[in-house]
């Protein structure tokens, strides 16, 4: 399958992209005002759009018969004032974004419950680059936090995250963003983790393991005390806890 990963060049543009999944790669993919045009001729609306995940930017939209995920990469802390969305990088591989899609990849071929990587895009000039991700979207699916404010979910639901999140640790996949909205949750009742921005496979210790745990509960917290609605208790932690046993 690796024979279908391929590597297109365009001015100062790279894209690493699956031929399986994407038979013509092409900046314009890229471009969130394309999609946004796109959308309104063919539908008279906007693009369907999202404020993102953490920092990210995300469009969804129709190619070659798929539902994808677009996601532009933005800086966060003080630098984002004066870089917003540029990181210092000198190799196309060493890039948020194909080291993300390169991670996607494995955990398919791990049949961890995880988008599709269609493909990554990587801007270059001397120094800077600037990124962005092609994923599959996830049928029918809403994030953990959007589905708290709106209604409380069973202890087995909550047992079956913490089961996802287990297998994701026993193949020693660290999500360096664990929170509610990185988690989501299908009509169907399947569990999946989106956003591995910055994850990789880590070793040694475990102790990791229960610190990524204790993230994701400061993150339900957060919303617990930011929301007049959200439906999270001691008792649904307690179910994802025992879930992950």
């Amino acid at each position: 399958m690796d024979n279908q990963f391929k590597i297109y060049s365009e001015g100062d543009s790279y894209i690493l992209y699956d031929a399986g999944l994407l038979t013509q790669p092409s900046v314009q993919l890229f471009d969130r005002d394309y999609h946004t045009n796109q959308q309104a001729q063919q539908n008279n609306s906007p693009a369907e759009s999202s404020p993102g995940i953490g920092r990210a930017r995300v469009v969804y939209f129709h190619h070659e018969g798929r539902a994808l995920v677009l996601k532009h990469y933005y800086r966060g802390g003080a630098v984002a004032r004066i870089l917003k969305d540029q990181y210092l990088g000198f190799s196309i591989e060493k890039s948020r974004a194909f080291k993300e899609w390169r991670l996607l990849k494995k955990m398919r071929k791990l049949a961890l419950p995880v988008p599709d990587a269609v493909a990554a895009h990587v801007q270059k000039n001397l120094f800077f680059y600037r990124a962005d991700l092609i994923t599959e979207k996830v049928a029918d699916s809403q994030t953990l936090a959007d589905i708290l404010s709106e209604r409380k979910l069973p202890p087995e639901m909550w047992s079956k995250i913490g089961a996802t999140i287990k297998l994701f640790h026993l193949h020693d996949i660290y999500h360096a963003d664990l929170n509610a909205r990185n988690i989501l949750l299908t009509d169907d009742a399947e569990v999946y983790l989106i956003d591995f921005d910055n994850s990789y496979i880590r070793t040694g210790s475990a102790s990791w393991k229960m610190a990524n745990l204790s993230r994701l509960k400061r993150s339900l917290m957060k919303f617990k005390r930011s929301m007049s609605a959200f439906d999270f208790y001691a008792e649904d932690w307690s179910a994802l806890l025992e879930g992950y046993k």
